[in-house]
């Protein structure tokens, strides 16, 4: 559980601080996955770059839910 409080400028989670900053990475990566699919499709100029970077994206997601899963092996994800 988040040790963290208001006053030196951390906020309190009920989730532990590396599992908070998993699920939002995870979340912001997803976003731009799904934004990388569109722009692919809006142009074929820019294709290379969209994909590019959708793969690596789509890689980094692999590995942040690996992490996750260790967190819940371990325990971790329980809310406090």
């Amino acid at each position: 559980m988040s040790s963290g409080d208001q006053s030196s400028g951390r906020e309190t989670t009920l989730v532990d601080n590396e599992v908070y900053n998993l699920i939002t990475t995870i979340s912001s990566k997803l976003e731009g996955i799904a934004a990388y699919q569109k722009y692919e499709q809006d142009g074929q100029a820019n294709d290379p770059i969209w994909k590019e970077l959708r793969q690596q994206d789509e890689q980094a997601v692999r590995r942040l839910m690996q992490q996750l899963e260790q967190f819940a092996q371990q325990g971790k994800l329980r809310a406090g």
